[in-house]
């Protein structure tokens, strides 16, 4: 299962990539599309990119056939290696849903466009349990297109 979508700004990529390497950006972004006990377990520059860590609690509208594997609030560990190509950062990223059987792993892509920038964001869920594993990936992959959407709305606001 993939989710994928393109995510424009009036604002240069140095601008939008705050969003992505500032803690207390990183932090304020979390909680402000309404994840709670958020950390920023490592924010550091590495050859040629950047590297982060974060955990926090995510919300889940679980529908009871998913209720074994997924609860109302679960955490999630998320990495991003990011590396600069010119004016463009290409992140690959790693989700892990505590206790829940899926794969999640996905690239973004943030290049200029015109006197903005667009950030490209595509993430893949798997899931390997038989009957209802496609149920979960579905499930995840629904929550992950609204989580994209909602950070989406978040940096688009506060630029």
């Amino acid at each position: 299962m993939e989710v994928s979508d393109s995510h424009l700004y009036d604002q240069p990529v140095e601008t939008v990539f705050k969003f992505f390497s500032d803690p207390a950006m990183i932090k304020a972004k979390f909680e402000g599309v309404g994840t709670r006990n958020v950390e920023v377990l490592e924010c550091s520059a590495r050859d040629n990119g950047y590297f982060t860590k974060t955990v926090r609690e995510v919300p889940a509208n679980v529908p009871g056939l998913l209720k074994k594997f997924l609860g109302a609030w679960n955490t999630v560990i998320q990495t991003e290696e990011w590396r600069q190509d010119g004016p463009t950062w290409i992140c690959n990223l790693t989700v892990e849903i505590k206790g829940v059987p899926v794969d999640i792993s996905g690239t973004m892509k943030l290049h200029p466009e015109g006197k903005g920038s667009v950030n490209d964001v595509m993430i893949t869920i798997s899931c390997g349990i038989p009957l209802v594993g496609g149920k979960l990936a579905d499930f995840v992959a629904d929550d992950t297109g609204h989580a994209m959407d909602s950070e989406y709305e978040y940096i688009k606001t506060h630029l």
